[in-house]
């Protein structure tokens, strides 16, 4: 706090100690400056704002489809990969694709549906529950939330 001054004067301090003059309120009466190194505190706002997207995380939406004729092994891939995105705190959908004569069988598509819900039950909640559409083909399609 050096009190109220001429502007030359503040130029003059600020330049003998290799610093620079910087108006803080320009709308006080009168107006506030301060000296300081205006280089050093903005590389300090852009590495502040830096580190802050660093550490935000996006969530986005990921796909695994199934099929009703899957192996076991497969699925079991299938989910365990649904449960890296779950830690990783992404929203899954999960669509089970029905082609051909397999349109006619909906409840056991339907059936896998279901499994996969109850085997995640531990690591999600659902968002939306599970709903068909298409023509050509058939998608049932569920929205999970991780917990």
């Amino acid at each position: 706090m050096m009190g109220i001054m001429p502007t030359k004067e503040a130029i003059r301090i600020a330049r003998t100690q290799d610093l620079d003059l910087v108006e803080i309120s320009p709308n006080s009466e009168p107006p506030v400056c301060g000296i300081m190194n205006l280089g050093k505190y903005l590389y300090e706002l852009k590495s502040k704002a830096k580190e802050l997207k660093k550490k935000q995380h996006t969530t986005s939406v990921r796909e695994i489809r199934f099929r009703m004729k899957i192996s076991e092994n497969d699925y079991q891939v299938k989910l365990n990969k649904i449960k890296e995105f779950l830690t990783d705190r992404d929203r899954v959908r999960v669509s089970l694709v029905l082609r051909g004569r397999e349109i006619l069988h909906k409840d056991l598509g339907m059936a896998v549906i279901r499994r996969v819900i109850e085997d995640l039950k531990p690591f999600a909640t659902i968002e939306s529950n599970p709903r068909t559409f298409g023509e050509g083909r058939l998608f049932i399609q569920v929205m999970f939330l991780p917990k």
